[in-house]
């Protein structure tokens, strides 16, 4: 007999048994979805009333649509009052029950915070003196360059419209939902959702997008923190003592769409350096409907970080880091196939920067 031979089989055992593994559990895994258990709606909306920023056009205002089409209240913020107006209606006219529901619009400037706090609280008078049930963060624009071709004054402009306008829309309504209460006083009140729209930007960075990308990166890293910070009210109800809870669960989500076809996209390609767009090729624009059906789709499955194309979910995978897991077989999959794909792709996309310098030279404001 062969000196090495039981090694080897024993090397050979261990690797099937666990190949066999990982397949019975994949298998598991997709018999669990295929006859639906734990498929149960965890982001029910009728009934709720929803607070959504930016909710006059592109994705916000199909975020609104679709949402008053399931039943919700709907309220849509956003600074051009003409535009909320006309907004407002297509959003009633999508209702379900449009004489049972109830709609209203805000004009308000997201980059003050004294202003998301006069939005929460005249949405809690307008709703009989309850905060909302779910507030979608959708406000902000991109304004694409290259970094020392945009003017400081952009690159704040950007953070504000982008990053403040989340955190301080979050700010306003957190401080509205996690008052303690005596739990003795007050029935238990449905979870209430706080949600957050990204980018895939905030995995991985494209070159022309210096303005914009890190004001999304703040975004995902204020989600990522929040996301453990809420447990902490959270766990106030599961308390034994309860003399001082919060009134309702929190849960919060982060939405990572690529190019989504709006005013705003159109108005980005008109000023996107021809690099950026030649790095950006594999993103296929959506449209905001179809932006909006599959992150509606993901929060009622209860996902925490939710991309809405295959391009989309391989940039999640490579950049998770500590990030909570939607579906840990899932995730950890995509994660291995992303760490491969990308030991290609960001090189290429710095050989292709260079490769245009090389061509074509430095950029010109």
């Amino acid at each position: 007999m062969h000196p090495s031979l039981p090694s080897i089989f024993y090397d050979f055992s261990s690797t099937a048994l666990g190949v066999s593994a990982i397949f019975s559990v994949l298998f598991f895994y997709a018999v669990v979805k295929m006859f639906g258990f734990g498929d149960s709606n965890q982001f029910a909306v009728e009934g709720k009333t929803v607070v959504i920023t930016g909710g006059s056009e592109g994705m916000g205002k199909a975020v609104a649509c679709q949402l008053a089409e399931k039943g919700a209240n709907i309220v849509i913020v956003a600074r051009t009052l003409q535009k909320l107006q006309e907004s407002i209606e297509a959003v009633r006219g999508s209702a379900t029950n449009a004489s049972k529901q109830r709609f209203h619009y805000i004009s308000a400037d997201l980059t003050n915070p004294e202003e998301c706090e006069r939005i929460i609280s005249e949405v809690t008078e307008w709703n009989d003196g309850m905060p909302p049930d779910i507030v979608w963060c959708c406000a902000g624009y991109c304004t694409p360059g290259y970094f020392i071709e945009t003017p400081i004054r952009t690159l704040k402009d950007q953070m504000d419209t982008v990053y403040w306008t989340a955190a301080n829309t979050a700010h306003a309504v957190l401080r509205k939902w996690l008052v303690p209460i005596n739990p003795s006083h007050q029935r238990p009140l449905p979870r209430r959702h706080l949600i957050f729209t990204c980018s895939t930007l905030a995995f991985v960075p494209i070159a022309g997008y210096a303005p914009y990308s890190p004001a999304k990166a703040a975004m995902r890293s204020l989600s990522d923190t929040l996301n453990q910070e809420i447990e902490i009210y959270n766990g106030s109800r599961a308390s034994k003592e309860r003399a001082r809870a919060t009134p309702a669960d929190v849960k919060i989500h982060t939405v990572f769409p690529m190019g989504i076809l709006s005013p705003g996209f159109d108005n980005e390609q008109l000023i996107k350096p021809a690099l950026t767009k030649q790095l950006e090729a594999a993103d296929k624009p959506q449209t905001p409907k179809e932006v909006a059906r599959i992150a509606i789709e993901a929060i009622e499955r209860g996902e925490y970080l939710i991309t809405t194309m295959f391009v989309g979910n391989l940039m999640k995978g490579s950049a998770l880091g500590p990030s909570p897991r939607n579906s840990w077989i899932r995730d950890t999959f995509t994660g291995w196939l992303s760490n491969l794909v990308f030991l290609q792709v960001v090189p290429d996309l710095r050989k292709q920067a260079f490769t245009w310098g090389k061509n074509n030279g430095v950029p010109t404001a």
